[in-house]
């Protein structure tokens, strides 16, 4: 049930992940919510594919080294993150816990 890359860039409309490392990474969000200690089986396909999209580019971030802080190209420039910073596996549940809501409220591991 993982998504294809255009479901990523048209129903999603994710812009984050390339096509090079979309597959890999979706891979990875679909072992990461099978771990989840949820019932799953009642999540409408498209949702379950949004929150697969949602948890690889939380993984994405997490490969990166985390939330950008600073980055400048000559006199542009953005900072992210404020206040404590998120561990990886709050990046990758609270993307979760966008789609599946309650279930990932609580999280227990299998």
């Amino acid at each position: 049930m993982l998504p294809d890359y255009s479901f990523y860039t048209d129903t999603y409309y994710g812009n984050q992940i390339s096509e090079l490392d979309f597959l890999r990474l979706t891979a990875r969000a679909g072992v990461y919510l099978d771990g989840l200690e949820c019932e799953l089986s009642a999540v409408p396909a498209d949702t379950m594919k949004k929150a697969i999209c949602a948890v690889a580019e939380a993984w994405q971030i997490n490969e990166q080294g985390g939330d950008v802080v600073s980055q400048s190209v000559g006199s542009w420039g953005k900072h992210f993150a404020s206040g404590k910073p998120k561990t990886n596996e709050q990046r990758l549940s609270e993307a979760a816990k966008l789609y599946l809501g309650p279930c990932v409220s609580g999280v227990r591991w299998m």
